[in-house]
């Protein structure tokens, strides 16, 4: 395979994560455009240039390339929740041992209870961790098209988020006898910032008119 063609298959590789429309309409433009600047013997494309490129993308896909700065911002940190989700849980698995040590010191642990708090809160709160993860990713896309509606849902994300986080400080606030370990606490900490402060930026002035318009459509 010749030089061009094979770095000209690598830059339609990239372009191919643009929704379908945009790549329609723009691909053999912005291809031209990265062919012509593209170094003297170049082969591949660059890590850096696809990376722009895909950025670009997510952009695009999350409906942000028209949306202000903090709703952009606000979605980036509604993903970073996404990925503390999944942190958290593996803070708890790691963990559990920690846990399971607060919770045998207890009297209200003793016996078999352990078993039986595994089961009504550990374990659904592992399974539900890819459903968390999905509201996250939800509501930075609808968040990032401008839907008015998905600023209710993030409120009541956010209340939710908040009840958690509260019940956490509680059973964290015992002395020596509750199940939670502090990274649980950090991570669940951390979680309840994120939301806040994607919060506040989505309800902030300069975002406000971006939900009075119509929802950015691909």
């Amino acid at each position: 395979m010749t030089g061009p063609s094979r770095l000209e298959r690598g830059y339609r590789r990239v372009l191919a994560c643009y929704p379908k429309a945009f790549r329609r309409d723009s691909e053999e433009e912005i291809l031209a455009v990265l062919l012509a600047a593209a170094r003297e013997g170049q082969r591949r494309a660059g890590l850096a240039e696809s990376v722009d490129l895909i950025k670009g993308a997510v952009r695009m896909h999350l409906g942000m390339s028209r949306a202000p700065r903090p709703v952009r911002n606000a979605a980036r940190l509604m993903c970073l929740g996404a990925v503390l989700t999944l942190a958290d849980a593996g803070t708890v698995m790691l963990t559990l041992g920690g846990v399971r040590s607060a919770a045998v010191q207890d009297i209200d642990f003793a016996g078999g209870q352990w078993h039986i708090f595994v089961l009504a809160v550990i374990v659904p709160a592992l399974a539900s961790t890819p459903v968390v993860a999905g509201v996250w990713l939800w509501l930075a896309w609808a968040i990032g098209r401008g839907y008015a509606r998905a600023r209710f849902a993030l409120k009541v994300f956010f209340s939710l988020l908040t009840a958690g986080w509260l019940i956490e400080l509680a059973m964290g606030g015992g002395r020596g006898a509750t199940p939670v370990t502090w990274p649980d606490l950090l991570a669940t900490t951390a979680l309840w910032l994120v939301g806040l402060v994607a919060l506040l930026l989505v309800f902030s002035q300069a975002a406000s008119p971006y939900y009075q318009q119509e929802p950015a459509h691909q």
